[in-house]
């Protein structure tokens, strides 16, 4: 017996909402009404179906809930994944995770392939768009990651995009070669994850590897989460932290433009750390070149790509330039050194709160002038490179004579 559960799901942001004060500037964040359903089957819930309407959202409930059904169906338990790179992956990164020191070439079906180039370590993370692994190449005895995502536009565009970049603040791109999923399912064979790398019928779908520069697993994300967490989230040290971090993303963004570049998906979960501590710019799959390569006029854009919450405004457009990715270094700049426990929060409390400006007025006219509602009003990468510059000695001076004050 199937029923339909369903609520209606309010997201922020879309396009059409209102203006708010933020930073005592008028932005406009906007709400978006989603209805949401989930097919129950013999008391059995599916994964839910989201649609502008429920008609929509009803139809995709029951996809899931048939997609989920014929995976099962086709499958059995124990799985072997064929990777191209000639090693044999664990099942899953649960097991791995469950038991990281049993790991070996005959524990959890790891296999080596003495031709591979690559041995396999762990792996990194997993999700719609693919995995990624930690590989460890023999010759050279150096340590790597490997992104495999499906053949797309998107793929290809990233690997293009990060092979003409070289710059200590970016993700350092190696080579890319196509080759399938690698994940193969014999007679007796079962997943449930990794859907975006197999095809309907469980063979592998084409994929594209892309080598790159192995960061630490922890992001700008983290960074923040962890130290919201702490009592004193606006000290003199996150300040000092906050602002050297953005100096560093800057100088990558300032590269990126000198490229005729648009990274357009800036926001903390995008921005990693390098086994050097460096802050390093990575996932260049919405990457765009800003203008025509022939007369130098601007590009006609796919509107509204980006993450939502740092999009620019005039990301709602189909004709918007590099100062998208300006804003959303500002809306960043912002949430290292203020704590944000939801968007809710940005949107009402946002920049406009006194205690902001009062303990951070050097930043506080910098982020001002990146979260100009006009793209022409937002200054430069190279401009605010040198506000930022003066911001760290100003900030430096400050921190010395409060360390003398101390002492004495």
């Amino acid at each position: 017996m199937a029923h339909f559960a369903h609520q209606v799901r309010a997201e922020p942001p879309t396009r059409t909402g209102q203006y708010i004060e933020f930073l005592n500037i008028s932005i406009y964040f906007y709400t978006r009404y989603e209805i949401v359903m989930r097919a129950v089957i013999n008391g059995q819930s599916f994964p839910d179906g989201v649609g502008k309407n429920a008609k929509q959202a009803k139809q995709n409930a029951a996809r899931n809930a048939l997609d989920r059904l014929n995976e099962k169906e086709n499958n059995i338990p124990e799985v072997r994944w064929y990777m191209s790179l000639g090693v044999t992956v664990p099942p899953s990164w649960e097991e791995l995770r469950r038991a990281p020191n049993e790991r070996s070439p005959s524990s959890h079906g790891i296999s080596f392939n003495s031709h591979s180039q690559f041995d396999y370590v762990e792996e990194l993370g997993e999700g719609a768009y693919g995995r990624v692994l930690k590989v460890k190449d023999k010759l050279v005895e150096r340590y790597y990651a490997i992104k495999i995502i499906r053949w797309k536009e998107k793929a290809l565009r990233e690997a293009k995009a990060l092979s003409d970049l070289n710059h200590p603040n970016i993700v350092r791109y190696h080579s890319c070669w196509p080759g399938d999923s690698g994940y193969q399912l014999d007679n007796s064979s079962t997943c449930e994850s990794n859907s975006s790398l197999l095809s309907s019928t469980g063979s592998p779908k084409k994929c594209l590897y892309i080598q790159m520069e192995l960061c630490d697993t922890k992001t700008l994300r983290h960074w923040i989460d962890e130290r919201n967490k702490k009592k004193s989230s606006q000290n003199s040290k996150r300040r000092l932290e906050s602002l050297n971090i953005v100096q560093q993303m800057v100088s990558g963004i300032e590269y990126i433009h000198s490229k005729n570049l648009i990274h357009r998906d800036l926001k903390p979960a995008n921005i990693l750390f390098g086994q050097d501590t460096k802050v390093k710019i990575g996932d260049f799959g919405l990457v765009t070149a800003e203008n025509n390569d022939d007369d130098k006029t601007p590009m006609e854009r796919t509107l509204d790509k980006g993450t939502p919450h740092y999009m620019a405004p005039e990301q709602s457009e189909t004709n918007y330039g590099r100062k998208v990715d300006i804003f959303a270094l500002g809306l960043i700049y912002f949430e290292l050194l203020w704590k944000i426990s939801t968007v809710h929060e940005k949107c009402e409390v946002g920049f406009s709160n006194k205690y902001f400006i009062a303990l951070f007025m050097l930043q506080y006219i910098i982020i001002r002038s990146m979260l100009s509602m006009k793209p022409e009003d937002r200054p430069e990468a190279s401009k605010i490179i040198t506000d930022l510059e003066e911001c760290s000695q100003k900030l430096n001076a400050e921190e010395i004579a409060r360390r003398g004050r101390t002492t004495q």
